[in-house]
């Protein structure tokens, strides 16, 4: 009985956490987009790019544009890919197409310089998707029809075939707007917004991957512990050209503990040999938990 209550608990919490970012992340989406991208003719990409070129040409709801362009995407999906991929993306989708238009008549639109509006907009829009993308969902439009693209053709990546879909959608908008111009703010928009995407998805988990060759991996180690307090994983090595047997030691740590890494590696063997390099995500102990 515990167990049960235990696990209904923690699905409840789930599901809260679920909820509360949707809400949230459709917030900032939709901000970002009212505040900045539409006002100043600059195009997000993806299906409320679309959105916005017809919304530009007849005074067409921008969220409910976004709804209706999404419905084939989902009955497509739901055929291709299942209910479980298509349940929390529809969420989502209604969602930020119920905000878009809401806040579409309660917020200020800003219409200054546009080199900001593109910046802003893009921060506020990748900080919305983040926070639905971290919880297992997407917003629908070029990621489903990427996925299947992709299902289809798997020798079409989705990152390509999204910036495919994307620089049409840029090329489209500065012909209707006439202006070279929203095209260059479009792209940096969707510049500032995927790089906010890849900082809050990656940028707390981000860390370094240190690889030492070493004839003394528990002085190493020690060294390590003691100044980094970082784990060491042990790996016996051996020569390709010499066959002479090594230990190499794996040791992941943020990028602040580098130095202190080196450091200790090279006080307990002068000649070790060390390699850095970058580790886009780190999950496990002192790092990401697994269930996060």
């Amino acid at each position: 009985m515990g167990k049960a209550a235990n696990f209904t608990q923690h699905r409840i919490w789930h599901i809260f956490l679920d909820v509360l970012a949707f809400i949230c992340g459709s917030a900032l989406y939709a901000a970002g987009v009212v505040i900045f991208i539409n006002p100043n003719q600059i195009s997000s990409g993806g299906v409320t790019g679309i959105a916005l070129i017809i919304h530009s040409l007849a005074p067409i709801p921008i969220g409910l544009t976004v709804l209706v362009l999404n419905i084939p995407l989902f009955i497509i999906g739901y055929i291709k890919l299942g209910w479980r991929f298509i349940g929390r993306t529809a969420v989502c989708t209604v969602l930020m197409s119920v905000t878009l238009d809401v806040f579409g008549s309660l917020l200020p639109a800003y219409t200054g310089n546009r080199i900001l509006a593109a910046l802003f907009g893009g921060v506020f829009m990748g900080a919305g998707l983040a926070l639905v993308l971290l919880r297992g969902a997407t917003t629908g439009g070029t990621d489903i029809a990427a996925k299947l693209v992709n299902g289809k053709w798997p020798h079409l990546s989705m990152g390509r075939v999204i910036l495919i879909v994307d620089t049409i959608i840029l090329l489209t908008a500065a012909l209707v707007y006439w202006d070279i111009e929203t095209a260059l703010y479009s792209a940096v928009a969707i510049f500032a917004s995927s790089r906010i995407i890849d900082s809050l998805l990656y940028g707390a988990d981000k860390g370094k991957l240190i690889f030492i060759v070493t004839e003394k991996p528990g002085e190493v180690a020690d060294g390590i512990f003691q100044q980094a307090r970082r784990g060491v994983t042990a790996i016996r090595a051996e020569g390709a050209y010499t066959k002479a047997q090594r230990t190499m030691l794996l040791c992941a740590v943020r990028q602040n503990e580098v130095a202190a890494v080196r450091r200790a590696s090279i006080a307990a063997d002068r000649s070790a040999f060390i390699v850095v390099t970058e580790a886009g995500e780190v999950v496990g102990e002192g790092f990401k938990r697994p269930d996060a």
